[in-house]
């Protein structure tokens, strides 16, 4: 059989201010044209079709329209990840019916309330699929845990539903017909992940165990953003992201996967390279050195920091005329503005003057407009050395002078 492994559409995007629908739509329909030319028997998208939980009515219709597009070419799965709602993708799947082509899967079930769906092959042989979508720590899955399971950590919690759908795999499982898959939006220790990544779900605390992924023909993995392949025994792989999100992933060589199984034989796992979508460029120096590097830049999405001596006005038009076609987020590096920070070199060691001290100083320097300037500047640290010890203080001769205004006013 063959298997197409996509992930991370992120469909609804918006980077640097930036809607990325240009980029996106171009490369799936660039993943639809591979499909067309691979003919695969089956076709896993493994989470985070949409860039948010309530994708706009646009790009629900638009995602809806290209998945269906897939499922004509074979039968399409695809998980519920992260970013997606799962509440969602179970509403699209009882709309489409257990008859479609293209199926939503919203949360993973044990394979006796249909976990472990099965596929025709290019024979007798039979696909058989476990499909886990994102699994949040703070919320249970109800036909699969029980309140005994809910202290464990997060990857104890994911061994057992693996366990459990692994069981199901091999259930009456025949090596010369059957061939297992897994697909899952996780994140597994040891992936490399890009920048971008949300740090919620790529920490330790959401990391789930290599070792414990079930033994399968091939593990179709969403969720890290950087294409690569599988730590551990079992041959899978992070498909990656469709295109370059974020400035995380510059650089990031975008991709499918396509996977040859047969029964009782090691896949044979190959990329088909994403070349639509603007690329993003990080560029860094002074003008004249940016202006070497821009006719390289073409309609890239930059992120331009420029090194100058003073502040220069017209930076932005100046480089977009350099770089006509590109998206620029301009960022001024001026050494004139630029703030100096303070070490321990710079930094008296002569001891501060106190308050009463500088107010001292201060009386000398301008003098009063009337009395002694000795005796305001007694006042003062008088009134000062109260105030820091939390004392009581009286002044004799401002209580003689309105006694007279007290005893008129009696």
């Amino acid at each position: 059989m063959r298997l197409l492994h996509t992930a991370d559409w992120h469909i609804g995007r918006v980077t640097m201010g930036i809607a990325r629908d240009e980029d996106i739509h171009a490369s799936i329909e660039e993943v639809i044209q591979i499909a067309r030319d691979e003919r695969p028997d089956l076709i896993v998208h493994a989470g985070d079709v949409f860039d948010s939980f309530r994708p706009a009515w646009a790009d629900l219709r638009w995602a809806t329209d290209k998945l269906r597009e897939l499922a004509e070419l074979a039968p399409t799965v695809v998980l519920a990840g992260n970013h997606d709602s799962q509440a969602l993708f179970d509403l699209l799947q009882k709309l489409l019916g257990p008859a479609s082509r293209l199926r939503f899967v919203a949360k993973a079930l044990p394979p006796s309330m249909g976990g472990v769906l099965e596929f025709p092959g290019r024979g007798d042989e039979v696909v058989r699929l476990a499909p886990i979508p994102f699994i949040h720590a703070n919320r249970m899955i109800e036909q699969m845990e029980d309140p005994s399971t809910w202290m464990t950590s997060y990857a104890d919690r994911v061994d057992l539903i693996q366990s459990a759908l692994g069981r199901g795999l091999l259930e009456g499982y025949d090596q010369t017909r059957h061939v297992l898959l897994l697909a899952a939006h996780l994140h597994v220790t040891g992936a490399s992940f890009s920048q971008n990544d949300r740090p919620l779900h790529v920490t330790d605390t959401y990391a789930t165990h290599y070792e414990r992924i079930p033994p399968v023909s091939y593990a179709a993995y969403g969720h890290i953003h950087r294409p690569q392949a599988l730590r551990g025994p079992v041959a899978g792989r992070f498909a990656g992201s469709a295109v370059q999100l974020d400035f995380g992933e510059v650089g990031e060589e975008k991709g499918v996967v396509i996977v040859d199984a047969a029964p009782g034989r090691p896949p044979e796992v190959s990329i088909r390279r994403l070349a639509a979508g603007r690329p993003l460029k990080r560029i860094h120096g002074t003008l004249p050195e940016i202006e070497a590097l821009a006719p390289a830049v073409g309609r890239s999405i930059c992120q331009v920091v420029v090194r100058t001596e003073v502040p220069t006005p017209d930076l932005s038009e100046r480089l977009a005329a350099m770089m006509p076609g590109a998206v620029l987020d301009v960022r001024e590096d001026c050494a004139a503005t630029r703030v100096r920070v303070l070490t321990a070199d710079h930094v008296s060691t002569d001891r501060e003057p106190s308050l009463g001290e500088l107010f001292t100083e201060y009386v000398r320097g301008r003098g009063t407009r009337a009395g002694s300037a000795d005796r305001v500047v007694d006042t003062f640290v008088r009134l000062l050395s109260a105030v820091e010890q939390a004392e009581e203080v009286s002044f004799p001769e401002v209580e003689s002078l309105e006694a007279p205004l007290v005893e008129s006013a009696r």
